[in-house]
Protein backbone atom coordinates (compact mmCIF):
# COMPACT_ATOMS: atom_id res chain seq x y z
CA UNK A 1 0.00 0.00 0.00
CA UNK A 2 1.40 3.58 -0.93
CA UNK A 3 1.07 6.10 1.71
CA UNK A 4 1.96 9.80 -0.11
CA UNK A 5 3.21 12.30 2.51
CA UNK A 6 2.53 16.15 1.58
CA UNK A 7 5.14 17.85 2.39
CA UNK A 8 4.16 21.56 3.06
CA UNK A 9 5.33 23.99 5.83
CA UNK A 10 2.20 25.17 6.68
CA UNK A 11 -0.11 22.14 8.50
CA UNK A 12 2.46 19.36 7.44
CA UNK A 13 1.54 17.64 11.30
CA UNK A 14 -1.90 17.93 9.77
CA UNK A 15 -1.88 16.47 6.97
CA UNK A 16 0.48 13.75 8.04
CA UNK A 17 -2.30 12.34 10.65
CA UNK A 18 -4.79 12.54 7.98
CA UNK A 19 -2.73 10.63 5.72
CA UNK A 20 -2.15 7.58 8.70
CA UNK A 21 -6.10 7.82 9.52
CA UNK A 22 -6.72 7.23 5.79
CA UNK A 23 -4.38 4.36 5.30
CA UNK A 24 -5.74 2.65 8.42
CA UNK A 25 -9.23 3.39 7.32
CA UNK A 26 -8.29 1.56 4.07
CA UNK A 27 -5.91 -1.26 5.43
CA UNK A 28 -9.54 -1.98 7.60
CA UNK A 29 -11.58 -1.61 5.01
CA UNK A 30 -9.81 -4.09 2.89
CA UNK A 31 -9.65 -6.53 5.81
CA UNK A 32 -13.09 -6.35 6.31
CA UNK A 33 -15.04 -6.18 2.82
CA UNK A 34 -12.22 -8.83 1.42
CA UNK A 35 -14.30 -11.25 2.80
CA UNK A 36 -16.95 -12.70 0.62
CA UNK A 37 -19.70 -15.99 -0.19
CA UNK A 38 -18.56 -18.51 -2.37
CA UNK A 39 -21.08 -19.55 -4.50
CA UNK A 40 -20.95 -23.14 -2.05
CA UNK A 41 -21.53 -20.33 0.71
CA UNK A 42 -18.42 -20.82 2.64
CA UNK A 43 -16.86 -17.47 3.79
CA UNK A 44 -13.57 -16.69 1.97
CA UNK A 45 -11.30 -13.85 1.49
CA UNK A 46 -9.96 -12.67 -1.70
CA UNK A 47 -6.69 -10.72 -2.31
CA UNK A 48 -4.78 -9.42 -4.85
CA UNK A 49 -1.48 -11.93 -3.89
CA UNK A 50 -4.21 -14.74 -3.48
CA UNK A 51 -5.94 -14.21 -6.54
CA UNK A 52 -2.94 -13.63 -8.83
CA UNK A 53 -1.27 -16.61 -7.31
CA UNK A 54 -4.64 -18.87 -7.89
CA UNK A 55 -3.90 -18.00 -12.11
CA UNK A 56 -0.78 -18.29 -12.24
CA UNK A 57 -0.14 -21.53 -10.69
CA UNK A 58 -3.03 -23.02 -12.90
CA UNK A 59 -1.04 -21.19 -15.52
CA UNK A 60 2.11 -23.06 -15.03
CA UNK A 61 0.68 -26.37 -14.24
CA UNK A 62 -0.74 -26.24 -17.36
CA UNK A 63 2.36 -24.97 -19.16
CA UNK A 64 4.57 -27.81 -17.55
CA UNK A 65 2.16 -30.75 -19.90
CA UNK A 66 4.10 -29.61 -22.91
CA UNK A 67 7.07 -32.05 -23.25
CA UNK A 68 10.11 -29.51 -23.19
CA UNK A 69 11.54 -30.83 -26.72
CA UNK A 70 9.10 -28.84 -28.26
CA UNK A 71 9.57 -25.75 -26.25
CA UNK A 72 10.86 -23.02 -28.19
CA UNK A 73 10.53 -20.12 -25.79
CA UNK A 74 7.71 -19.42 -22.76
CA UNK A 75 6.81 -16.27 -21.47
CA UNK A 76 4.61 -15.57 -18.39
CA UNK A 77 2.72 -12.20 -17.15
CA UNK A 78 4.09 -11.97 -13.56
CA UNK A 79 2.63 -8.14 -13.35
CA UNK A 80 0.00 -6.46 -14.87
CA UNK A 81 -2.75 -3.55 -15.14
CA UNK A 82 -5.48 -4.56 -12.51
CA UNK A 83 -9.14 -4.74 -14.50
CA UNK A 84 -12.63 -3.33 -12.92
CA UNK A 85 -15.19 -5.64 -11.62
CA UNK A 86 -18.02 -4.27 -9.63
CA UNK A 87 -17.67 -1.20 -7.40
CA UNK A 88 -14.11 -0.82 -6.28
CA UNK A 89 -13.23 -4.14 -6.89
CA UNK A 90 -10.65 -5.37 -9.29
CA UNK A 91 -9.31 -8.36 -11.08
CA UNK A 92 -6.01 -9.35 -12.00
CA UNK A 93 -4.80 -10.91 -15.89
CA UNK A 94 -1.85 -12.38 -17.31
CA UNK A 95 -1.19 -14.92 -19.41
CA UNK A 96 1.03 -17.55 -20.18
CA UNK A 97 2.47 -18.52 -23.78
CA UNK A 98 4.73 -20.92 -25.31
CA UNK A 99 6.28 -20.58 -28.50
CA UNK A 100 6.58 -24.10 -29.68
CA UNK A 101 8.06 -26.87 -32.48
CA UNK A 102 6.02 -28.46 -35.10
CA UNK A 103 4.85 -31.65 -33.68
CA UNK A 104 2.33 -31.03 -31.01
CA UNK A 105 -1.40 -33.07 -31.44
CA UNK A 106 -3.32 -30.08 -29.91
CA UNK A 107 -6.33 -31.55 -29.50
CA UNK A 108 -4.53 -34.44 -27.39
CA UNK A 109 -2.85 -31.72 -25.99
CA UNK A 110 -6.27 -29.82 -24.91
CA UNK A 111 -8.08 -33.21 -24.07
CA UNK A 112 -5.28 -33.74 -21.30
CA UNK A 113 -6.01 -29.78 -19.97
CA UNK A 114 -9.67 -30.12 -20.03
CA UNK A 115 -9.64 -33.96 -18.37
CA UNK A 116 -6.86 -32.87 -16.29
CA UNK A 117 -9.05 -29.85 -14.29
CA UNK A 118 -12.43 -31.33 -14.88
CA UNK A 119 -12.78 -33.25 -11.90
CA UNK A 120 -11.64 -31.13 -9.41
CA UNK A 121 -13.68 -29.50 -7.00
CA UNK A 122 -15.51 -25.84 -7.66
CA UNK A 123 -14.44 -25.90 -11.54
CA UNK A 124 -16.01 -26.21 -14.60
CA UNK A 125 -14.47 -27.08 -17.76
CA UNK A 126 -15.47 -26.83 -21.09
CA UNK A 127 -14.89 -26.80 -24.84
CA UNK A 128 -15.32 -23.55 -26.85
CA UNK A 129 -13.84 -21.66 -29.83
CA UNK A 130 -11.91 -19.13 -30.15
CA UNK A 131 -12.13 -15.96 -32.34
CA UNK A 132 -10.72 -17.41 -35.20
CA UNK A 133 -13.18 -20.57 -34.63
CA UNK A 134 -10.16 -22.58 -33.18
CA UNK A 135 -11.34 -25.08 -30.34
CA UNK A 136 -10.68 -23.17 -27.26
CA UNK A 137 -10.58 -24.99 -23.44
CA UNK A 138 -12.63 -22.60 -21.19
CA UNK A 139 -12.10 -23.21 -17.27
CA UNK A 140 -13.94 -21.67 -14.61
CA UNK A 141 -14.08 -21.74 -10.93
CA UNK A 142 -17.20 -21.28 -8.51
CA UNK A 143 -14.62 -17.97 -7.35
CA UNK A 144 -14.78 -16.52 -10.69
CA UNK A 145 -11.68 -17.45 -11.77
CA UNK A 146 -11.19 -17.93 -15.24
CA UNK A 147 -8.49 -19.24 -17.99
CA UNK A 148 -8.85 -19.87 -21.67
CA UNK A 149 -6.26 -22.19 -23.09
CA UNK A 150 -5.90 -22.18 -26.90
CA UNK A 151 -3.42 -22.50 -29.57
CA UNK A 152 -2.31 -19.82 -31.88
CA UNK A 153 -0.30 -19.82 -35.21
CA UNK A 154 2.48 -18.10 -37.24
CA UNK A 155 4.25 -18.65 -34.95
CA UNK A 156 2.85 -21.81 -33.37
CA UNK A 157 2.15 -21.00 -29.64
CA UNK A 158 0.18 -22.14 -26.97
CA UNK A 159 -1.55 -19.61 -25.20
CA UNK A 160 -3.29 -19.95 -21.30
CA UNK A 161 -4.90 -16.22 -20.86
CA UNK A 162 -5.91 -15.79 -16.88
CA UNK A 163 -8.36 -13.45 -15.05
CA UNK A 164 -8.64 -13.85 -11.58
CA UNK A 165 -11.42 -13.61 -8.90
CA UNK A 166 -12.82 -10.05 -8.15
CA UNK A 167 -10.87 -8.40 -5.29
CA UNK A 168 -11.49 -4.96 -2.87
CA UNK A 169 -8.76 -2.67 -4.25
CA UNK A 170 -9.81 0.75 -4.12
CA UNK A 171 -6.48 2.63 -3.84
CA UNK A 172 -6.12 1.34 -6.99
CA UNK A 173 -4.88 3.99 -9.62
CA UNK A 174 -5.40 2.85 -13.61
CA UNK A 175 -1.89 1.90 -15.03
CA UNK A 176 -0.43 0.77 -12.38
CA UNK A 177 0.80 -2.88 -12.15
CA UNK A 178 0.85 -5.72 -9.91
Amino acid sequence: MLIRKFVVDNGKARRTALNWRTAATIFLSLTLAACGQAESGKTMTTTLESAKSKVTSLQQEITVMVPEDLVISRFANDVSSLMRCDGEQKKWTGAAEIELAPGIDREVFLDKVRDSIAGRDGWKVSDDTDQDGGRRVDILHDDGTHLLVSFYDSPETLRVAGFSACFDFPEYEYGEKY
